[in-house]
């Protein structure tokens, strides 16, 4: 559901704030590169709160003068502990808007950083936060846009405000956690404020300018490798002494980036300055990677479509599980819905999160209809199961989605959902596989998965059926 869904109202044209899902993150996240260039200055004073939030961290640190218990290197470890800004429901995970954002081991790490970066006789600079992103393992584009969403958050807080007081959206007094920080003393204070209500945790909606939005980082440790190698070549191989021989992958190619940041700080610096020179958001309006109107997607499907009849047993339950499921195949293979699946050029399908979301949205309506709970990515005791079906304490089963192209594919029917449903008590589960190329489709690798859905429905104890979808793209009917 859309912010202008929920107050039904429509958005002006010449709008340019973000119409969030409201009960779900959307896979964009705020880059702080495109706010320090705004032409508006009420935004670009962001870049100087930024900056000066920086400022007060690396002033405990030069205080602490290198002791890790001294009262103002904790300190400086609690300022930068930030929880995920639920108000803004951005993310790339596309999960719930209520995430973990930065505790305290992050933010340790985030201390050694930036001691390391004192040292050195860096201080804070527009570089600063790119410089993080690669240097601080696991820190990353989502939590690089908390910080920033939570060190501007008044200003994202009048932003709302005046587009609610503009369109007459009934605003609530609620609890702003993390509303405002004070340099004296490097404190965070929450607040009561007068905000749009969030209809899925207690709280308020924060409403972003979508021209700050992106869906990918420009700057990553694996990037800062990768750039190193292309244009550093000479300097990797001889005064570095890096064999530039391997073939690495993602990962190993990460690691040599957040080594290669702490031996040669000025080619990070030289990375970041290149990267982001040039910055333009993500197309929201025009949406060519389905990150945005995947919802929309998936209704379309669930109005067209007629919802199986409410079952009433366990054994009711299970055929009406399969039927939904066929319904999301169906509106691949047969109507169209394929082409959400895949980008606007047809040359690349969207990842795993993106299918799941449409297939929720193509589901949602059908279980409102027939009073079935879904509940996505539901911890079932060791580790979240893509879908969870309830209908009171007696009927329950589950849906795992899964690309066939996956390394894990596999791995997903004989441990994962297995341990899921053993985990929930589901009797009943569904692995439903998209396929996007035809060595998807190769006997060997689909019997693999058949075969082990069948030993494990032979063991009595669960039934697991397998769901194969043909996501590869389709001649139009006249063409056929």
């Amino acid at each position: 559901m859309r912010f202008t869904e929920q107050h039904e109202v429509e958005r002006p044209g010449d709008a340019d704030w973000f119409d969030l899902n409201v009960e779900m993150d959307s896979p964009l996240y705020v880059d702080p590169f495109l706010l320090f260039d705004d032409p508006d200055p009420f935004w670009s004073a962001g870049h100087d709160e930024i900056i000066d939030f920086f400022d007060a961290v690396l002033d405990l640190l030069k205080k602490a003068d290198g002791q890790r218990e001294s009262m103002h290197w904790k300190k400086a470890e609690r300022f930068l502990q930030f929880p995920e800004p639920k108000e803004f429901a951005l993310g790339l995970s596309m999960g719930h808007p209520v995430g973990a954002g930065i505790g305290p081991d992050l933010a340790r790490e985030m201390c050694e950083e930036l001691e390391f970066f004192r040292e050195r006789g860096r201080g804070s600079d527009d570089r600063l936060l790119g410089m993080m992103a690669v240097i601080v393992n696991g820190l990353g584009v989502d939590r690089i846009s908390d910080m920033v969403c939570n060190i501007l958050k008044q200003r994202f807080l009048t932003y709302t405000q005046q587009v609610c007081e503009a369109l007459g959206i009934p605003m609530q007094s609620l609890s702003l956690p993390n509303a405002s920080w004070t340099r004296q003393g490097c404190r965070w204070q929450s607040s009561t404020v007068d905000l749009p209500v969030s209809p899925v945790f207690r709280g308020g909606v924060l409403l972003t300018p979508q021209r700050f939005l992106k869906e990918i980082p420009r700057v990553t440790p694996d990037g800062f490798w990768s750039w190193a190698e292309k244009n550093e070549n000479e300097t990797l191989r001889f005064d570095l002494n890096y064999d530039l021989a391997d073939s690495l992958d993602r990962r190993e190619k990460a690691r040599r980036g957040r080594e290669l940041a702490h031996r040669a700080l000025h080619l990070l610096e030289d990375y970041v300055d290149e990267s982001t020179s040039e910055i333009a958001p993500y197309d929201v309006d025009g949406d060519p990677k389905g990150l945005v109107r995947w919802e929309e997607a998936g209704k379309e499907i669930a109005h067209a479509s007629t919802p199986p009849v409410a079952p009433e047993t366990q054994e009711e339950f299970e055929p009406w599980l399969r039927g939904l499921a066929e319904t999301f195949k169906g509106a691949v293979e047969d109507n169209g819905l394929w082409r959400a699946l895949w980008d606007d050029g047809i040359t690349k399908h969207r990842p795993e999160n993106i299918a799941q979301v449409i297939a929720r949205s193509t589901w949602i309506e059908h279980c409102r209809a027939r009073d079935i709970d879904i509940s996505r990515e539901a911890d079932c005791g060791r580790g979240p199961v893509d879908f969870k079906f309830a209908r009171g304490w007696q009927m329950r089963g589950l849906i795992e989605v899964k690309h066939i192209s996956s390394t894990q594919f596999a791995h997903g029917a004989e441990t994962q959902l297995p341990i899921y449903l053993k985990g929930e008590k589901a009797p009943f589960g569904i692995y439903l596989c998209i396929g996007y190329r035809d060595r998807d489709f190769e006997e060997e690798r689909l019997g693999l998965v058949k075969s082990t859905c069948e030993a494990i429905t032979d063991q009595g104890n669960t039934r697991l059926v397998p769901v194969f979808v043909d996501a590869r793209p389709k001649k139009s009917a006249s063409k056929a």
